[in-house]
């Protein structure tokens, strides 16, 4: 039998909300240290190096609960885009990226140094590889709630295709100083990837 605490509680768990919050606060510090570093320098500027310095913790604390710097990204790039990329079979849209495009605006920034032309081959990849993870997840849920893709296409290509268009709308938006708003853009991405998805049997 598990030793008691003062509270009557075994003592495994009193010390396991601790331990978590302990663990919740080391990865909020290094997130925070990743994204300041990412402003003032950009991607390819920011060695892991400069990430423990910046959160105050130790090099192997970083690797116990990150791979490497490019893990980090992706663990945060999904983070954000699993909320700003969103569909399911009851939306009339393929994808609502609205919510992205909204934060593009607000952080045009950082969205250029991490995806835009002076962003580096690498996290550019990674966001590529993360947005197409998130549109195949969304084509997923449409295509089992009784849609098809239009022949001859299939899921792991459509999924590419989507991206492929809301990136070039981004990078043309960014570009041109972002007057249109996000509902426009919107707009302008749901019609290009709109005819991709019809009803079973059509």
């Amino acid at each position: 039998m598990p030793a008691l605490s003062t509270s009557g509680r075994p003592r495994e768990s009193v010390r396991k909300p601790v331990v978590d919050r302990r663990i919740s606060r080391t990865r909020q510090s290094i997130d925070k240290a990743f994204l300041l570093l990412l402003q003032k320098r950009g991607y390819e500027s920011v060695g892991v190096s400069d990430i423990v310095r910046e959160a105050n913790v130790g090099r192997a604390t970083f690797y116990e609960h990150y791979t490497s710097k490019d893990e980090l990204l992706r663990v945060q790039l999904r983070q954000v885009l699993g909320a700003m990329l969103r569909g399911g079979p009851d939306q009339p849209d393929l994808l609502d990226a609205m919510p992205l495009f909204a934060h593009v605006r607000e952080v045009p920034m950082l969205y250029r140094l991490v995806a835009g032309r002076s962003a580096a081959a690498r996290s550019l990849r990674i966001v590529q590889e993360v947005l197409e993870e998130r549109a195949a997840e969304i084509l997923t849920e449409r295509l089992s709630a009784g849609w098809s893709l239009r022949a001859p296409l299939e899921p792991p290509i459509a999924a590419r295709l989507i991206v492929a268009n809301l990136a070039a709308l981004l990078a043309w938006w960014t570009e041109n100083g972002m007057k249109e708003p996000a509902s426009e853009m919107q707009a302008l991405f749901q019609s290009s990837v709109g005819s991709m998805l019809v009803p079973t049997g059509k």
